[in-house]
């Protein structure tokens, strides 16, 4: 999914619909119950790191010895924190919950990669 998301085949619209989706799915849950903020704002942290490794690893070259390591690490570092936070949550409603976290962790990677490839301004 992340190699599409960062390639040119998805462009800004496709972008654009992903990112109001998330936020509707993130709206039709918190009806149900709330996320506390220092769990959305947890997620978010977890998105945007997502978004750094994911970067770091493409700019590492094929030849060098560690990618295939680095690969691995740059993947399992935010699920695994994005499973230790949803352990965290709250047992109530729990199921809700965790969409929202995820929702917000897509959108810290969203915002971070969006805002990454923007139009530069010509001053």
């Amino acid at each position: 999914m992340l190699d599409f998301w960062y390639s040119e085949r998805c462009t800004r619209q496709v972008k654009l619909i992903v990112s109001i989706l998330t936020c509707v799915i993130i709206y039709f849950c918190s009806s149900v119950e709330k996320l506390e903020a220092i769990f959305v704002g947890l997620s978010l942290v977890i998105g945007a790191l997502l978004h750094l490794l994911y970067t770091y690893r493409l700019k590492i070259s094929d030849s060098n010895p560690y990618k295939r390591g680095f690969d691995i690490v740059s993947i399992v570092i935010p699920i695994s924190l994005l499973i230790l936070l949803i352990i965290q949550l709250p047992s109530q409603n729990k199921v809700f919950l965790s969409i929202q976290s995820l929702g917000f962790m897509l959108l810290g990677l969203f915002i971070l990669s969006i805002y990454q490839n923007r139009a530069k301004r010509i001053d």
